[in-house]
């Protein structure tokens, strides 16, 4: 086993500098290998170290066979020697600015004093830490493409450096599954027989620690790790790429005796062609291997992207569908956690938020989609994997609670196949870090009720949720249409637009019915107003229309509130919400509690109920404050509108008709059954009332108590409901039941999708 590119793979370390001349050395700092991770201040025995500083040497060269004694390095060249804790080093290279040696073996774990000497002049020790092991994968800057890093790999059967052409000077030659590539990097630790530092490699050698390397989430078998035959200090790794059936730059994740190699590393890889009936996973929005735009992540709508599978094998009973990328740390994040979708769907829709059953995000909190929000520089390779399934997965804990490894562990006996999809993101206009959308993030991270996401691209931001609040909801209203809370999907495209810079606008803008903001909880804030508006309806509160936190489910099944949010504002102390913003209208300007920042009671003016007094945490020009007098919080909005404000009826999606007028009511409660996790909003009525189920039929009930328990529906009973013609666009369904106080049934069970 010959290492296949000699010296060439060595000069990846060597960088000349210049510099003037002083009266000593002087070392000003050090790091590993610039092709191999550049970790500053830290590295393992036999590590190649970077030593940068003035005066360091009087010549510019490399070491040549000449400076060697046999196989052992030197360890000085032109007058220049390195010391680390009294122990010589080997020495590479040397110019005024960098000398370039290796860590003998041997060295004591923690802080070593480095001392350069140059024509008998010392300098003064500098502190290096000696870790057990500084792993680094070669992986220069030459192989880094607008932010993605690729690994240097080399075909072991021609040579060659595996590429899909990026690289300049490298050819398109992706790796393919079954192939031997050779990989390279320093900071390992021992081998046995021992022996890193200062000698030229011969013979095999096998790495002491345990490596185990992944491409695209699947191991590869290494058949050889060790030291690189013939040079000096470099490790060889000999892996096998595993049978991958995905196309493009996937993920290289190492690590040496279970921690993770700190690199976000690619290799370009190439699938074998499908084969017919191949289980397969497409998007519109790009091919394997390329680019997530934009508005896919937290700098736009963070919408989810649109999927499309084909060619699952027979037998599959339904799917679950993974988004998964790995930070630096090695650990598998889940930004999306979707299980218990039909067989009967075979593509995803934008903003698919509703279909299946979601998990929890690794980003949390809750059962929700992280969208692509990568800190630091350079792409991030994001992985869609779905799944196809032989039954349904079981969980030991509630639906609230599963996470992305739960699922993955779940569903591994069931998998009968999988399909894979690989993006990369780079995040270049950070809109989603500026400083209005940083209020707004802010803000609803005070939330205990439920913590919307917050994505921003330069106009608005988006706040997106599934309007259910996880306090109480419905309990103590007394005039009721029987509409119950379910979640709607105020996600993505269909998120709440917010914008970032509000400005008071020429005139204000009317709220007559309907939403005028969100709150921080992710819940809508309408007017107080009935549909059609207060002259036409009435005042919900007045009506006795809200519950016992001012909201209430509306016409789509939607809850929202009408007046001040009192149950989310009762999770913070009382002056909490005269510094910090409890919503936000829909023009961007903030909605405050009852007072002003001074602590003092708010002064709300004639023409929306706020003020211009200055406020903190919130963009400047404008505030809203709630009242208990009726509008509660404003019937118009003093700024410019978003969008959502004009097209709001685009966001609802109501899936029956209201059940009755409204009439009144005593004792509503709504509970989940332990024994069957149904929803039951629980009434009593003391006149005769009459329901419908459709619009075109009715039922009579007498006085009495009763019951409306609802349910969303998985498994074979959702494919079976979503494959008929009348639910062909629909993504999700609920299952309702009528009963009374006793038991008995009032009207036939029905479901409704949507």
């Amino acid at each position: 086993m010959k290492h296949p590119l000699g010296c060439r793979i060595l000069l990846l370390l060597l960088t000349g500098v210049a510099a003037g001349a002083q009266s000593g050395p002087l070392i000003d700092h050090m790091v590993t290998a610039s092709g191999f991770g550049a970790y500053p201040g830290v590295a393992a025995p036999g590590s190649w170290v970077e030593i940068y500083g003035s005066n360091l040497a009087g010549t510019t060269r490399e070491w040549a066979a000449a400076d060697f004694s046999g196989a052992v390095a030197p360890t000085s060249l032109d007058a220049v020697s390195v010391t680390v804790n009294g122990t010589p080093a080997y020495i590479s290279y040397v110019s005024p600015s960098q000398i370039n040696m290796q860590l003998p073996d041997g060295l004591p774990v923690g802080a070593n004093a480095v001392v350069v000497k140059y024509q008998s002049v010392s300098s003064v020790g500098a502190p290096l830490v000696i870790a057990s092991q500084q792993p680094g994968l070669l992986a220069p800057s030459s192989f880094n493409v607008e932010g993605k890093q690729y690994v240097v790999a080399i075909h072991a059967s021609s040579g060659a450096f595996v590429g899909n052409g990026s690289v300049a000077n490298v050819a398109a030659a992706p790796a393919l599954a079954g192939e031997t590539l050779v990989l390279y990097g320093i900071g390992f630790g021992p081998v046995i027989p021992s022996g890193v530092g200062g000698r030229v490699a011969s013979g095999l050698t096998s790495l002491s620690g345990s490596l185990a390397i992944s491409i695209g989430g699947t191991p590869a078998t290494i058949n050889y790790a060790g030291l690189a035959p013939g040079v000096v200090g470099l490790y060889q790794f000999n892996m096998v790429v595993p049978a991958i059936l995905t196309t493009g730059d996937l993920p290289v994740v190492g690590t040496l005796n279970g921690i993770a190699i700190p690199q976000t590393l690619v290799l370009p890889v190439k699938a074998p062609d499908p084969l017919p009936g191949s289980f397969t996973l497409t998007s519109s929005v790009g091919a394997n291997g390329g680019t997530l735009p934009a508005t896919y992540t937290c700098d736009g709508q963070g919408s989810t992207i649109p999927l499309t599978w084909t060619g699952a094998p027979s037998g599959t009973k339904e799917y679950a569908v993974l988004m998964t990328t790995i930070p630096g740390d090695g650990t598998t994040k889940w930004n999306w956690v979707l299980y218990k979708v039909p067989a009967t769907t075979t593509s995803l829709p934008r903003d698919s938020f509703l279909a299946g059953t979601l998990g929890l995000g690794s980003d949390g909190p809750g059962t929700i989609y992280n969208p692509p929000c990568a800190q630091g520089p350079g792409a991030k390779v994001y992985t869609w994997t779905v799944y196809a399934l032989s039954g349904t997965p079981t969980f030991s804990v509630p639906a609230s609670q599963v996470t992305g490894q739960m699922v993955t562990d779940a569903i591994a006996p069931l998998k009968l196949a999988s399909a894979t999809l690989n993006l990369s993101a780079t995040r270049t206009a950070t809109t989603g870090s500026s400083t209005g959308c940083g209020y707004i993030i802010s803000s609803v991270r005070a939330s205990k009720s439920g913590i919307p996401v917050v994505t921003c691209d330069a106009t608005y931001a988006y706040i997106s949720s599934n309007g259910i609040t996880a306090q109480p909801m419905m309990n103590g209203i007394t005039s009721t249409n029987l509409q119950v809370p379910i979640p709607v999907n105020f996600n993505g495209a269909n998120a709440w637009k917010i914008p970032l810079n509000p400005a008071i606008a020429g005139s204000p803008t009317s709220v007559v019915d309907g939403p005028l903001g969100v709150a921080i909880n992710g819940v809508p804030i309408f007017n107080p107003c009935t549909q059609g508006g207060c002259v036409t309806g009435g005042d919900t509160k007045v009506l006795g229309q809200l519950d016992t936190c001012n909201g209430h489910s509306g016409r789509a099944d939607d809850y929202h509130y009408h007046a001040a949010p009192t149950c989310m504002m009762a999770d913070q102390p009382t002056n909490y919400w005269d510094t910090h913003p409890l919503g936000w209208a829909l023009d961007g300007f903030p909605i405050f509690g009852y007072r002003d920042a001074d602590g003092t009671t708010a002064t709300r003016d004639s023409i929306c109920g706020g003020n211009t007094r200055t406020v903190p945490n919130a963009p400047a020009g404008y505030a809203y404050h709630v009242t208990d007098a009726s509008p509660y919080v404003t019937n118009c909005l003093i700024g410019t509108p978003s969008p959502d404000l004009a097209g709001q009826g685009a966001k609802y999606r109501p899936m029956r008709q209201p059940p009755v007028t409204p009439f009144n009511v005593s004792g509503m409660t709504l509970t989940t059954d332990p024994g069957d996790g149904y929803q039951v909003l629980q009434f009593t009525s003391a006149i005769r009332f009459t329901t419908n189920e459709t619009g075109t039929d009715s039922y009579v009930n007498q006085p009495g108590t009763y019951k409306i328990r609802y349910k969303q529906v998985t498994g074979a009973e959702l494919a079976a409901l979503l494959a008929l013609r009348q639910n062909a666009n629909a993504t999700t369904c609920w299952s309702f039941q009528f009963t009374n106080n006793g038991g008995d049934t009032t009207q036939p069970s029905i479901s409704y999708c949507k």
